[in-house]
């Protein structure tokens, strides 16, 4: 097996091999992200298909194979959300004077998810409002700061912290009667 130096120095070289190796050791993880920020595993799959397009095509701009996870995880998130603007008209996130919950987050509560399997918790996630699920999963899984989810997001970091606050409690009423 290729280690990932050589995996990458392959694919600079637009080596098939090498991209092959490349798909086959990330694919399942890069499909994760893929799944949390779509509603279905086809539009997933599409993003999947199209992350490695670009991948392959940009990988000549990475400088160090120890950052390989990280860019790529970068690029597939960046391409999930392009995909989910394109497919919703340009979405707007509005200001919400609501912030001050945003910093009410309890700890127990939210440490109930740790006793549901991961199939069911991606659920929930998927039963939120388009905005509270992209923002959890930027926040909480893929572990952006407010400020650069608001940047791609385009919208302020008060807004972002109120979406998290909501999100946090639609899932903690979900779990609430299963509890």
């Amino acid at each position: 097996m290729q280690n990932h130096e050589s995996i990458i120095t392959g694919c600079k070289k637009n080596d098939r091999k090498s991209q092959q190796a490349l798909f086959e050791l990330f694919a399942s993880r890069m499909y994760g992200h893929c799944l949390r920020y779509s509603k279905n595993t086809e539009d997933a799959q599409d993003i999947l298909q199209e992350g490695f397009i670009k991948v392959f095509e940009k990988i000549q701009s990475l400088k160090d194979h120890k950052q390989l996870e990280g860019w790529m995880t970068r690029v597939f998130i960046n391409l999930a959300l392009s995909f989910w603007r394109k497919n919703h008209n340009n979405p707007t996130f509005v200001d919400i004077a609501d912030t001050d919950a945003a910093d009410d987050v309890n700890q127990e509560e939210d440490s109930n998810l740790q006793h549901y399997q991961p199939e069911q918790v991606l659920v929930w996630i998927n039963e939120l409002p388009d905005n509270q699920r992209m923002v959890l999963n930027m926040y909480a899984i893929d572990g952006l700061s407010h400020q650069e989810i608001a940047s791609l997001l385009n919208t302020t970091v008060s807004n972002t912290k109120s979406i998290l606050s909501r999100a946090r409690k639609s899932l903690r009423e979900r779990i609430k009667p299963k509890i």
